[in-house]
């Protein structure tokens, strides 16, 4: 056979295997787009004059987000073998729990809209303060994660933190407003807001635990 013949051979089996930082480098995108969310929430609340532009920008953060997830599974469905740390369903699930936390932002800011909220209160402002915060935590551990070791895990620690003060500032949001509001529209919405919120961090706290998971299995 000649040389050409072997080289197309070669090309198409180059094309099977797996390149395994396309899947990393796609995982830093998904995690890029929810720490654009989390900055998207916090300017809001800091300046709710910022209210339509900010529902614009995060449907741009999640229509990005939604496609590089897209991009994601069509090179997982191509692939026949999966990088060395990752099995698909590994891949799968950690785009899906990324991409999800983008969603509960999304599910936030668009209840403001519909609410016609016209401020924030503490509460929500404490909230938003730990999904930042979770946001950078997460991110920074998936963009380690091509070369983390079993050692490196305190982000998961770290984020459980910061979702077991939101489920403790979701206690004292509620108490709040069942004690001090009276008007029944008003208590729906922010308990709706608060609730949102506090899954927002469930959800971080998932792809936390996830990562955690995916390290100590390939450890």
């Amino acid at each position: 056979m000649g040389n050409g013949f072997v080289s197309r051979v070669q090309s198409v089996m180059q094309s099977l295997l797996p390149r395994e930082h396309d899947f990393f480098a796609l995982f830093h995108s998904v995690a890029d787009r929810s720490v654009e969310a989390a900055t998207c929430l916090q300017k809001l609340v800091d300046d709710f004059s910022r209210l339509e532009l900010s529902v614009q920008l995060i449907d741009e953060i999640e229509h990005q987000a939604d496609q590089t997830v897209h991009e994601i599974v069509h090179k997982l469905n191509a692939t026949f073998v999966t990088p060395v740390l990752l099995d698909r369903e590994d891949i799968y699930r950690i785009a899906e729990t990324l991409d999800d936390t983008v969603d509960m932002i999304k599910g936030t800011i668009d209840r403001f809209k519909i609410f016609k909220l016209c401020a924030a209160d503490d509460h929500i402002r404490e909230m938003t303060s730990l999904v930042g915060q979770a946001a950078a935590i997460v991110h920074d551990a998936i963009c380690q994660l091509e070369g983390i070791r079993l050692e490196d895990t305190e982000f998961c620690a770290a984020v459980n933190a910061l979702e077991n003060e939101g489920d403790n500032s979701l206690k004292r949001s509620l108490a709040d407003l069942f004690e001090h509001e009276d008007d029944a529209k008003e208590i729906i919405k922010r308990k709706e807001i608060y609730e949102f919120l506090e899954r927002t961090l469930d959800g971080y706290e998932d792809a936390a635990n996830l990562l955690e998971t995916v390290i100590v299995k390939n450890a």
